[in-house]
C-alpha cells in the first residue's frame, strides 16, 4: 500500500495543534483531566483514527454502490432532527442523543452527500442551456440544505452549496457559467442598503453578466432570463431591508460595524478581534491569552479556536497553520492527477472543498471579514461529530489515493 506519510503527518500535527489549544483555552475551567475537553478531544481523534483506517480500504466501487443509500439514512435523521425529535442547543435542534454518545447528523450528511452528488455527476454531464441535465443534482442539493436550514444551521447548509458549485463545475460547467448561476444571489448581497455604494456595486455586478453572456454567446431568451433574474434580485433585496423590524435591521448595521452594540451582537467580534491583534508578531506565548484565561472570548474552544492561536502565538503562529492547511490541500488535490475515475475525481475535490469552505469561513469570521457562524475550524476546534467527520474525510482521500496510484501503476 503506498502510503503519503506527509499528507497524514499534516493531519497529527493539525490536531495536536488544536488540542494544545483546547487544552489551554478550557484548563482554567475544566481542572479534572479525564472530564476535561481536551481529553475528550483525543479520545475523539483516536476514534476518527481507526474509522479512517477502516474506510481507507473499502473499494472504491462499493463507496458507489451505497452512495444513495447512505444517502437516504442521513436524510432519514436529519428530517428526525429537522421536525423535533433531536436534542436542542441555542434554539437549533442538531443532536441525536444515543445516551452514551451524541451525534450531528449535519456532520454525516457532508459525506453522504458528496458521495451522492459524486456518483451521479460522475457519470452526467451537465449543460447551462439544458435545464434538465440540472433536475437530478437541484433535488439531491435541496433535500439536505432545506432540512438542515430548518433546524436552522445556514452555515452547514452553504456547505452543501459549495460542494454542489465544484461538483458543476467538474461535470462540465465553465467558470463563466457557475458566475452566471451565482450571479442574482451576488445582485441580492450587492444591493443590500447597508453596504457601502450598493448601487455602484449591483451596477457593475449587471455589466460583468452582460458581458459574460455576450462573451459566451448565449441565446437572446437565456440573456433575457439571467438579467431579469439579476435585477429582481436586486429590488427584491432593498425591498426586503425596507420590511425589516428595527432590531433585525440592527443585527445586520452590527455586522457591518459590531461597535454600534459592543455589548450585545458586536461582542463576540471585537473580543476575537482584540484577541488576535493582542498577539502581536510573536504572540503571548502558550496558555497566557489573558482574552482566553479570563473568558472574554466566547466560544474560544470551538468557534473562536483561530482567535486563541492568534492571541498565544501571533501573526507567525496563524501563518505557520495556515502554511499546515496550504500542504494538507496541495496533498489531498494531487490525488486527482492520479485516477482516471470521474467519480474518484469529485470525491476527491468535494471533500477539499468541505475542508476549504470551513477553514475560509471559520478565519474570516473571527477576523470580522464575515458574519458568525458555527462553522468549526478542521482538526483545530473541539467537536465529536466534526473531528470525526474530518476524519472519514482524510479515510475518504488515503483510500482514493491509495487506489489511484494502484491505477497509475497499471497504466505505466
Amino acid at each position: 500500500m503506498k502510503i503519503d506519510w506527509l499528507f497524514l503527518a499534516l493531519v497529527f500535527v493539525l490536531t495536536s495543534i488544536g488540542i494544545a489549544l483546547v487544552y489551554s483555552a478550557t484548563v482554567n475551567t475544566e481542572p479534572i483531566w479525564y472530564t476535561s475537553r481536551w481529553f475528550k478531544q483525543i479520545i475523539y481523534f483516536g476514534g476518527g483514527c481507526l474509522l479512517a483506517a477502516a474506510l481507507s480500504f473499502v473499494r472504491i466501487d462499493y463507496w458507489q454502490r451505497f452512495a444513495f443509500p447512505l444517502y437516504f439514512l442521513t436524510i432519514a435523521a436529519l428530517a428526525f432532527v429537522a421536525f423535533g425529535g433531536g436534542d436542542s442547543a441555542k434554539g437549533a435542534g442538531r443532536w441525536i442523543d444515543f445516551g452514551f454518545l451524541k451525534i450531528q447528523p449535519s456532520e454525516f450528511a457532508k459525506i453522504t452527500f458528496l458521495l451522492a452528488m459524486s456518483k451521479w455527476l460522475s457519470v452526467h454531464r451537465v449543460n447551462i442551456l439544458k435545464p434538465k441535465t440540472f433536475a437530478m443534482p437541484a433535488l439531491i442539493f435541496i433535500v439536505p440544505f432545506a432540512l438542515v436550514l430548518k433546524q436552522p444551521d445556514l452555515s452547514t447548509a452553504l456547505v452543501f452549496t459549495a460542494v454542489t458549485l465544484v461538483g458543476l463545475y467538474w461535470a462540465g460547467l465553465s467558470l463563466m457559467d457557475l458566475f452566471l448561476i451565482v450571479s442574482p444571489v451576488a445582485s441580492v448581497i450587492l444591493s443590500y442598503p447597508q453596504i457601502p455604494y450598493s448601487q455602484v456595486l449591483w451596477g457593475l455586478l449587471l455589466c460583468v453578466v452582460f458581458l459574460v453572456l455576450l462573451f459566451r454567446k448565449m441565446p437572446r431568451k437565456f440573456v433575457v432570463l439571467i438579467l431579469s433574474l439579476n435585477i429582481i434580485c436586486g429590488y427584491a433585496s432593498t425591498m426586503a431591508w425596507n420590511s425589516l423590524e428595527h432590531h433585525q435591521r440592527e443585527r445586520v448595521m452590527t455586522f457591518v460595524d459590531p461597535m454600534r452594540d459592543p455589548k450585545g451582537a458586536g461582542y463576540q467580534v471585537i473580543q476575537s478581534e482584540v484577541a488576535i491583534g493582542s498577539g502581536g508578531i510573536f504572540g503571548k506565548g502558550f496558555g497566557e491569552g489573558s482574552q482566553t484565561n479570563l473568558a472574554f472570548l466566547p466560544e474560544e474552544h470551538t468557534d473562536f479556536i483561530f482567535s486563541v492561536l492568534g492571541e498565544q502565538f501571533g501573526f507567525l503562529g496563524c501563518v505557520f497553520v495556515l502554511f499546515l492547511y496550504f500542504m494538507f490541500l496541495w496533498r489531498a488535490m494531487s490525488i486527482c492527477r492520479l485516477h482516471l475515475d470521474p467519480f474518484v475525481n469529485h470525491v476527491v475535490s468535494g471533500a477539499c472543498t468541505i475542508f476549504f469552505f470551513h477553514m475560509m469561513v471559520n478565519i474570516s469570521m473571527t477576523l470580522g471579514l464575515m458574519p458568525v457562524t458555527g462553522l468549526p475550524l478542521p482538526f483545530l476546534s473541539y467537536g465529536g461529530s466534526f473531528m470525526l467527520t474530518c476524519m472519514m474525510l482524510v479515510g475518504l482521500l488515503v483510500n482514493m489515493r491509495y487506489q489511484g496510484s494502484q491505477l497509475e501503476s497499471n497504466y505505466d
